[in-house]
Parts: C-alpha cells; structure tokens; sequence
C-alpha cells in the first residue's frame, strides 16, 4: 500500500527541517532490535523516512532526527529513540522512550526470532514449544505473550489457541490458562470448547473474575455465582434492542434532525489567541455558544492574513474514551496532515457536551450529559458550524468538509448524512452501526450489554461504556424502547449512507475497538472496493460515490496506518476543496 504515494506529503509531513530528518544515512539504523526474551522492534526506510515499529504494536511511527543518534516521533514528540554505537562507530544497540519497551536493552540482531515473533507469524504450536524449552516451570512469560497477542492482534485468534493449546498439558492446573484459552477459542469461533475451558478455570478458581465473566457471556454461571447477582434492570428485552432497524425507524430519525433548532444562539468570543502548527502560526478564536440550553465551547481557527471568503473550512471532530479524553487544541490531526496547504483553511473544532477543550493554559468545560457522545455530539459539531459561518467572514460556505477518527469519525460521518452543505468526508476507524457490528473478540453486542448489566460494569468495564451511552437512561426508568432504539439508530451512520457526499474511509484491519466489519459494510453499502483491491483496481471500478474510496490496513489497529491515511487524506481534501469551487 506504500506505492502511488506523493513525495511532497513526506517533505512537509515531518514539519520540521526536512534535511535534519536524514541528515545521516537512515541505512545504519535498520533493522531489528531485541531485548533477547519478548520485545522486539523494527526500523525501517519508508519513502516517508525512518519508521519504528515494536512487534506487538499496531501503528507504525515516524521518526525525525534531533540529533546525533536521536530521533523523536514526528507527532508524539514524548517518543523516541537514542541509538548506540560501538567502539568503531557501528551502530550496536538503541533504547526506547515514551513507549513500551522503554529501559531495556536492545540489542541489534538480524537471525533467529523470538517466540512471541514466531506466535505472530501465526504459528502458535511452535512458538509454544520454543517458550517451553525457556521457561521450565513457569508459565507467566507463556501467559504474559498469549495474552498481549490475543488483546492486540485479532486476526491471530487462531494461532494464540494452538499456542494455549500447546502448552495446556504442562500447566493444566493454571486457571488463568484456561482463562485464556477460553476467550481465545471464542475469538476463533469455537464456543463449545471455550464453555470446557471456562468451567474448568473456575473450578480451579472460583474467585477468578474473568472466567465468571466468560461464563456469564456464554449464559453459563453456576447457580452459586447467580445468586450473588445484582444485575441493573431494564423494562424490555435486551434482545429487542438489537432487532434490526425498520425503515419507519429510519424516517423518524430523519424527521427528528430536521426539527432540529441548531441556530447560533448566545454566541460570545471567550478568548483570541495563537497557535503554532509546524513551521506558522495561525489565529484563535475560543467561542460559547447555546445548545438546547447549554452552553458549549469551540475553536475557529484562520490563517493570519486571510480575507473574506478566502478559505474552505475543515471540521475536526474528537474521539472518545471510557473517561473522556479532553480536546488539546495543538494536538489536531488535520492541520498536522495538511502541511504545506495548512494555512489555506478554516478549521473548526467543536468540543462535545459535558466535556473539556484546551488552549493556552485553560480549561473550556462545556455544560449538557457527556454520555451523550454520538448524536447528541453531531448536534453540537452542527451548531459550531453554523456558528462559525455567522461569525467568520473569511470562512467560504460552499466549501466544507469534515474529518475526524473514532468516536469524532463517526460524527464526520453523521454530519454529512445531516447536513447538506458538507461536501465530503474523510473518517478513520469511526463505529457505523450500533446494533450488529461493535460487538468484539467474538462476542456479540447483546453479549456485552447483557454482561455489562449483570456485573453494573463500570465505563472501563465489559460493556460499561456502552451501556453509559446506550441503555444508562432506560436503567434509570427516563427511557422506553422506542427511545433506546431511536439514539443508537441516529448513531448509527450505516443506516443513512445513500446521504453522504464523497466519503474517504480508513480502517486497521486489527482494530481491537472498532472492529474493521464497520468500515467494511459501509463500503459495501456505498458499492466501493474492498480490502483485496488494489489502488490500480479501484482506478478502474465503477462506483456508486466517484471519487470516494475505503483503505484497510493490515496489521495497523484503532489508529490506521499513521503514514498512509493522513497522506490519503490530505490528497482527497486537496482535491475536493481546493481543485473546484
């Protein structure tokens, strides 16, 4: 996937003095590095520039040159990597920072894998055999390594049972093992034998709460465990909640946004200031405004010496966590992957309801129910749109697009279905359906609520987040069914694709949080290519929405491809925005 790229991406990605980058030959720096036990990472010569890569991470970073043998991470300078040299000058060894791996010893080495690399090769029986021959009767490091492939690494649910498997007899008295295994099995698809594997850990340990949570996800809890339940309620089915939408389902949430009053109202300038991305600076605009009452905050941010109706605007939208990450507004993806153009755009960066935006030293903490992180968050980004538009002259109407990745790609996606002045969209691993496609590691959806009711999970819990999003209300007798339905649908962007405008989609094919199926229905829906196209394929694919494409990446996670999609999409915001008017 790393040909058909632009040059002029790379020099100006990096933002910084594109000679110090590779002031020296990245040559002597590739290769692999190990700590001779678990940990193993790669340095490797993209035509981006030298890249790291740790065996167990799923987002691959680039790297620029701050010195003699140091190198920073290009958009999280708090990672690193300091290389060492031998007595002759050869480069021997480098140490991590800022990320996992960091303080151990790392040692240059070109043979022989490690373990954990031959289980990620997907070759769990061997790898098993050569853990074995190490670890004698201690079965932590087994454990250890089984369990950060399976949580990292979902197309290797297979290898990680055979590796379980393997080592299964010599520690068939581990509950953990069987622990694992039995999550394992479900990942592959084998829930008859994870049933086996779930009783036996919770004979050998009855307190152990990770097989009682996988008893109680396949419906399965002794009748000592269920008596101890306390399980929040809810006035319906469960399995009603997930009944696939109807088509009057769908128009009423249509109709529902069209009434919707998302007028500037109460608009007040808060706070003017700078901000400095890469090499420029560009003004700030710190605005409140009303939503439904509540009062919400936002940035508009403009170049210096814009003039009226100069410059398209790019909405970016935040993502989400179990505790609500806050906005850091120089933190921004997309004026970061738009470099050298950067200043040629208007950028509007809504910060959602409930939740905190930061800029030059203080917090902006917007008012209304944070758990309302899906719809209720378009309505927001909605709102700072038209706000911006009434109070920006330089900001050109008839050109906007949306961004974002998450939770925030998701709302890019619903504000193109809701919004007709939005000319296209570029979203990374944002959730499309709430009602089939979240469910993850083998488990469904209904699975995880249900779960996450019977324990009263908390957000970082099994199905905690999503029932604080989802099923909180009806909990509390303030939501029916019907009400339930209508939020997730309206979250659910899937539903309402044959209203988006150009679309560019990115997905990791190892997401552990958004699973790729999300990205790959709403492909399907909007008659796009799939993940075994190529590039050239998809030049001469005849599509529903021309000019709109999905990318899936292998081995990359929730993050995407970190080189690939902001090159992606930095070319098709150029195209729509700037190539026609």
């Amino acid at each position: 996937m790393l040909k058909k790229l632009t040059p002029i991406f790379v020099l100006l990605f990096l933002c910084t003095c594109v000679a110090i980058a590779q002031s020296t030959s990245s040559a002597e720096y590739l290769g692999r590095y190990t700590d001779g036990s678990d940990y193993v990472v790669y340095f490797e010569e993209t035509q981006y520039g030298l890249t790291l890569r740790p065996a167990l991470w799923t987002a691959t970073q680039l790297l620029k040159q701050t010195g003699a043998d140091e190198f920073t991470v290009v958009d999280r300078t708090e990672r690193g990597a300091t290389f060492h040299r031998d007595e002759r000058g050869h480069v021997t060894g480098v140490t991590i920072r800022g990320m996992e791996g960091e303080g151990l010893t790392l040692r240059r080495a070109s043979e022989g894998l490690l373990p954990i690399e031959t289980l990620l090769t997907g070759k769990g029986h061997n790898a098993a055999l050569a853990y074995m021959k190490e670890v004698g009767s201690d079965p932590k490091r087994i454990l250890d390594s089984a369990e950060r492939v399976m949580s990292r690494f979902p197309s290797r649910a297979s290898a990680v049972v055979d590796f379980l498997f393997t080592v299964q007899p010599k520690f068939s008295s581990n509950a953990r093992l069987h622990t694992l295994l039995g999550y394992a099995r479900v990942a592959a698809g084998d829930r008859q034998a994870a049933l086996t594997n779930f009783r036996r850990a919770h004979q050998l340990d009855p307190k152990n709460q990770e097989a009682i949570s996988g008893l109680g996800l396949l419906h399965a809890l002794p009748a000592t465990e269920s008596t101890r339940d306390n399980p929040w309620e809810i006035p319906f089915p469960l399995a009603s909640v997930f009944l696939p939408p109807t088509e009057s389902e769908i128009r009423a949430v249509e109709a529902d946004w069209s009434k919707r009053d998302l007028d500037p109202r109460g608009v007040v300038e808060v706070a003017t200031g700078r901000i400095r991305f890469g090499d420029g600076q560009m003004g700030v605009r710190i605005v409140s405004h009303l939503v439904n009452g509540y009062r919400h905050f936002g940035a508009i941010i403009a170049p210096l010496d814009a003039t009226p109706s100069c410059c398209p605007v790019i909405v970016e939208a935040k993502g989400v966590s179990w505790n609500y990450f806050p906005l850091t507004l120089e933190r921004l993806d997309s004026p970061r992957f738009m470099n050298e153009a950067r200043q040629k755009f208007i950028y509007v960066i809504p910060s959602f309801r409930g939740e905190v935006m930061k800029f030059g030293g203080v917090d902006y903490q917007s008012e209304g129910d944070r758990t309302n992180a899906w719809d209720g968050a378009t309505d927001d980004a909605i709102a700072l749109l038209n706000v911006a538009l009434a109070t920006t002259p330089v900001a050109d109407a008839n050109r906007i697009c949306v961004f974002g990745r998450s939770r925030g790609g998701t709302v890019a996606l619903l504000m193109a279905e809701r919004d007709s002045r939005i000319r296209c969209v570029v979203e990374w691993s944002g959730p499309t359906d709430w009602f089939s496609l979240m469910g993850t590691e083998g488990w469904t959806q209904q699975e995880l609520f249900a779960e996450g009711l019977r324990t009263r999970a908390a957000p970082n819990e099994i199905g905690g987040q999503l029932i604080e999003h989802f099923l909180s209300r009806a909990v509390s007798g303030k939501e029916d069914l019907r009400a339930v339905r209508h939020r997730m649908l309206a979250s659910s962007p899937l539903y309402f694709a044959k209203r988006l405008p150009h679309a560019q989609l990115h997905y990791g094919m190892e997401d552990t949080s958004v699973p790729v199926i999300n990205g790959l229905q709403l492909a399907r829906r909007l008659k796009l290519y799939n993940a075994t196209q190529s590039d050239r394929q998809l030049k001469k694919s005849k599509v529903a929405h021309p000019g709109s494409a999905a990318f899936f990446y292998p081995r990359q996670g929730h993050d995407t491809d970190r080189l690939v999609a902001p090159d992606r999409s930095h070319q098709f915001l150029i195209n729509e925005l700037m190539g026609k008017k």
